[in-house]
C-alpha cells in the first residue's frame, strides 16, 4: 500500500483503491461537506472539524480539526494545479497544538492523481519535501492511511445509502 519513492528529496507515495468513480472521489477529497465527515476519526462534531475550500489555482483549502482530544490541527493547502477529476496538486503547511505546545508542519508539495479502475478509482498520493524521515514516516503510516480509509468508508456509505 505505501512505500517511499526513491528520490533525492524525502518523499512518499501511497496508493488506495476507492469504491467510486473519479469524479465522486475527487469531490469527496475537495468538498467541505465531505471533508467534515472524513477529516478525523472522531467525527465532525467531536473532532471539531472546520473546513473551507476555494477550489481554484491559487485558492486555499483551510482545515482545523482534532484527530484526538489532545491535538488540534490547522492545515493550509494552496492549490497549485487542478485537473478535475484527474489530478490535484497543493502546497501544504500547517501547525498542530499538542498538549498546549505548538509545532509547525513542514512545507511540502502534495500531488493526488485519480485513475479509473474496474472497481472504482485508484488514488495515488505523492508528497515531497519532508525535512526528515520521521515526519515522512508519520504521514506515510498514520496520516494518509487513516485519511484514505475514512474517504473510502465515506464513499462506501454513500453507495449503500
Amino acid at each position: 500500500m505505501a512505500h517511499t519513492v526513491p528520490d533525492q528529496a524525502i518523499s512518499l507515495r501511497v496508493t488506495r483503491e476507492m469504491p467510486a468513480g473519479a469524479e465522486e472521489v475527487f469531490a469527496a477529497y475537495t468538498e467541505p461537506e465531505a471533508q467534515r465527515l472524513w477529516l478525523t476519526q472522531l467525527g465532525p462534531d467531536e473532532g471539531e472539524v472546520r473546513t473551507t475550500v476555494d477550489l481554484r489555482v491559487g485558492g486555499v483549502w483551510e482545515a482545523t480539526f482534532r484527530p484526538n482530544p489532545a491535538v488540534l490541527v490547522h492545515d493550509i493547502f494552496t492549490f497549485v494545479e487542478i485537473d478535475r477529476p484527474r489530478r490535484v496538486v497543493t502546497r501544504y503547511t500547517g501547525e498542530s497544538t499538542v498538549d498546549g505546545r505548538v509545532t509547525a508542519s513542514p512545507e511540502t508539495l502534495i500531488a493526488l492523481t485519480f485513475t479509473p479502475t474496474d472497481a472504482g478509482t485508484l488514488i495515488t498520493v505523492e508528497q515531497t519535501g519532508f525535512p526528515d524521515t520521521q515526519t515522512r514516516d508519520f504521514f506515510e503510516t498514520v496520516a494518509w492511511p487513516g485519511g484514505l480509509d475514512r474517504i473510502a468508508a465515506y464513499l462506501a456509505g454513500r453507495r449503500s445509502a
